[in-house]
């Protein structure tokens, strides 16, 4: 069977709805187009797309979710050629899902997006913040359109784009007589309270890195927040270990910290993009190019210690 490019629109409008009757108002449509048009796009795939429930509308199924995303990208392509050239090159509207495995991204994703949204009026976004593994899986289910994780073992099915590595660096606060060195040694953190973010990925890193000293050392907190680990370190709690640092060296509470490298060491953690095999949207392609020019840019390799 033969699915229009009208029943994919009442079948994507009703789906990022949840409800043939909304869809049917927005679209100015009878709600039997609505519902005759996800009967037809089940048809044609010869899956379900979505649950119906009388009282509460409808919801996408796992399989729904991926063939929206598909139809998204197949209606944004089309919409794209019945446009001049010049706005063809340079318009992204819709709404662009972005999650994000990355304890620093408020230090660079708004500054990434931030002028992808002033030029285009008709791009929203949706941002979630996750675990590498949640980021991974939402991204093949198609709840996020690209992602931004730590690509240790990506799932076969995703495609990779590596941003920036980043070695492992050491925080203490800007009083600590650490503060006057330009490097640490990693034996010397065996000898001070340290506090350990616990997020996937990242703890087992830290972890087997201090490890790999051969020396005890002494886990004072296991923090899983970024912000809140520069907050005890910064007020003389400990020292930590970390991968990227935000432009300033100010906690919320105002005090100083100091990032040095860890000398001989460039064991670190890879920043990557993710993004399903297969054409992308133009929107998601404007986001992949943003954050390779931000992460190629003075700007972003300042974020790395010891770059």
């Amino acid at each position: 069977m033969n699915l229009s490019l009208r029943a994919m629109r009442y079948a994507r409008t009703a789906i990022l709805r949840g409800s043939i009757a909304a869809a049917a108002e927005e679209l100015n449509v009878a709600a039997s187009a609505v519902s005759a048009a996800i009967d037809q796009a089940e048809a044609a795939f010869g899956i379900t797309l979505v649950t119906r429930a009388r009282a509460k509308g409808i919801s996408p199924t796992s399989a729904g979710r991926v063939i929206l995303r598909r139809m998204e990208d197949l209606l944004d392509r089309y919409d794209a050629m019945l446009i001049d050239g010049a706005e063809m090159r340079t318009s992204l509207s819709g709404v662009l899902k972005i999650g994000y495995y990355a304890p620093i991204a408020p230090a660079f994703l708004p500054k990434i997006v931030a002028s992808m949204m002033s030029e285009n009026p008709g791009l929203s976004l949706s941002l979630e913040e996750c675990d590498n593994a949640r980021a991974q899986v939402g991204l093949i289910d198609g709840s996020f359109d690209v992602i931004l994780f730590v690509a240790d073992s990506p799932m076969p099915q995703i495609v990779v784009e590596r941003l920036i590595h980043a070695p492992s660096y050491c925080l203490c606060s800007s009083d600590h007589r650490f503060a006057r060195r330009s490097s640490v040694a990693l034996d010397d953190l065996a000898d001070e309270p340290l506090i350990i973010l616990d997020r996937p990925v990242a703890k087992a890193h830290y972890l087997d890195l201090l490890e790999s000293s051969g020396k005890p050392f002494s886990v004072v907190a296991t923090v899983n927040s970024t912000e809140m680990i520069r907050a005890l370190v910064g007020s003389g709690l400990g020292c930590s270990i970390l991968n990227m640092r935000p432009v300033s060296n100010l906690t919320y509470a105002g005090d100083g910290t100091s990032c040095l490298p860890i000398e001989s060491y460039s064991i670190g953690l890879t920043l990557s993009l993710g993004h399903v095999p297969g054409p992308r949207r133009r929107v998601v392609q404007a986001f992949s190019d943003a954050c390779r020019a931000f992460f190629s840019a003075p700007e972003g390799r300042a974020m790395i210690v010891g770059a």
